[in-house]
């Protein structure tokens, strides 16, 4: 038995990544320039050169490159070009971009066998992580964990992360905390995340605490102390995971004060991308970018929203009646959340359809998610930045590839379909996985062009 699942947990991502390569090598032959440009060490030469041909052939990648040939404080995270300057020492742009996509094609892969082994430790269902697999590595933002972004190093470190703070864990509880403040350090020092661990931990703390208020039935400041005592380990790694934030950005911020005179020059650069507060409601409709950037904004509210909704039923033990559509006509809704979000209230209110439908069942496991720090911390993480994304842009812009090209959306959406008994529930991932295939494959067809990915 032990050989099977060993083969098992090496057989399914490597068909994963196979599956990723097909997809890669379907765009490289619809558009020849993006396998010249992938596997290329230097700068193409384009013909005809797209509009702002500074800014579009490496996108992003390009300012980590600058990075490591001059190291400056930007809004760009220090890390990652640190560490391909000390591994590579690359003298020009162009070797430092393509010894990022290098790293990053190491780590996918290496990611995809250590993200099946930790979702099926807490999971425990080889199907389901396979499709989460399947599904995180196939949908097109995935391009950028091989592309040179830092999405490839930060999905490394969130694997670590959400091992480390797995419930099945028996890690000692000052290694526990040890190693989350190595990890949530390193983070730090990728990409900008102070205000979703701050957001995430916090509301993560107060689910946690409000499902035993609820359990008990008693209301009071005495209730609400001793329950909070009750999460004592967790409010320790939280406030750890703080301090490691602060850090690791006040490590940055030095360096930005000492070559700007600016603390916080990293943020006052993301101004020039347009970014300040407002409200933009037509972003409810369009995103004004890619399409899957909406699905960024609309899917973790909507799979927080259920999460809650479950939670709640079983610990208040009042059943709640759930519209279940039947038809597979529903799945392509998906492709346009608000048309979804519509046509579903309707139909929960009416409870008629020209659909087969019945109400959906949850399984009693689904009190263990009460509990879970993980399965709220990566709930709440995705849903924080959206919310960022939504009242500081007047665009979607790369909304998507930081839901879908980190592991976090996924292990929640898994501890979810954990809690619907049946194979049924699995149809619709098998769809937008599926479709997100198909738009994998236009991604390397754009990837060739130097348009925008995301």
């Amino acid at each position: 038995m032990t050989t099977k699942k060993n083969v098992i947990i090496f057989i399914l991502p490597l068909i994963v990544c196979c599956a990723f390569i097909l997809c890669a090598a379907l765009g490289m032959l619809i558009s020849p320039e993006s396998f010249h440009k992938f596997f290329s060490a230097t700068r193409l030469y384009r013909e005809i050169p797209p509009v702002g041909p500074d800014k579009s052939y490496y996108w992003d990648v390009e300012a980590y490159a600058r990075m490591v040939v001059n190291p400056s404080c930007t809004a760009f995270y220090p890390l990652w070009p640190f560490l391909v300057r000390e591994l590579f020492s690359p003298k020009t742009v162009e070797q430092a971009a393509y010894y990022f996509s290098a790293i990053s094609s190491i780590l996918f892969i290496i990611c995809n066998f250590a993200l099946f082994w930790v979702f099926k430790i807490c999971l425990k269902n080889s199907y389901l992580v396979f499709l989460l697999v399947l599904a995180f590595t196939l949908n097109p933002m995935a391009i950028f964990r091989v592309n040179g972004y830092t999405e490839s190093i930060f999905t490394a470190f969130s694997i670590l992360f959400i091992w480390i703070c797995l419930p099945q864990q028996r890690i000692k509880n000052n290694l526990q905390i040890v190693l989350l403040f190595l990890i949530t350090f390193l983070m730090a020092t990728t990409r900008p995340i102070l205000l979703q661990i701050f957001f995430a931990t916090t509301a993560t703390l107060g689910t946690m605490v409000i499902w035993e208020m609820l359990s008990s039935k008693v209301y009071s400041w005495e209730n609400l102390l001793r329950y909070s005592r009750k999460y004592n380990h967790e409010i320790k790694i939280s406030i750890t995971m703080w301090v490691s934030t602060i850090l690791g950005y006040s490590i940055y911020g030095m360096f930005c004060l000492q070559t700007r005179g600016d603390f916080f020059a990293p943020f006052q650069d993301q101004k020039h991308w347009g970014k300040k507060l407002g409200l933009h409601l037509d972003l409810l409709f369009l995103p004004k970018s890619l399409l899957f950037d909406l699905l960024g904004l609309y899917l973790p509210l909507t799979v927080l929203l259920i999460a809650i909704i479950f939670v709640y039923s079983q610990v208040t033990q009042r059943e709640i009646s759930i519209f279940k559509p039947k038809s597979i006509w529903w799945n392509i809704l998906f492709l346009y959340p608000p048309l979804l979000i519509v046509v579903y209230i309707y139909f929960q209110i009416k409870k008629k359809s020209l659909f087969k439908v019945n109400d959906l069942i949850i399984c009693k496991t689904t009190n263990l998610l009460a509990g879970n720090y993980i399965f709220w911390f990566s709930l709440y993480f995705t849903f924080i930045h959206s919310v960022i994304i939504f009242f500081t842009q007047d665009r979607l812009y790369s909304l998507a590839r930081y839901v879908f090209a980190v592991p976090f959306f996924f292990l929640a959406v898994g501890y979810l379909y954990r809690c619907i008994p049946g194979k049924a529930k699995y149809h619709t991932l098998l769809w937008l996985t599926a479709v997100s295939a198909i738009a994998l494959v236009e991604q390397w067809v754009r990837f060739g062009q130097d348009k925008w990915l995301g």
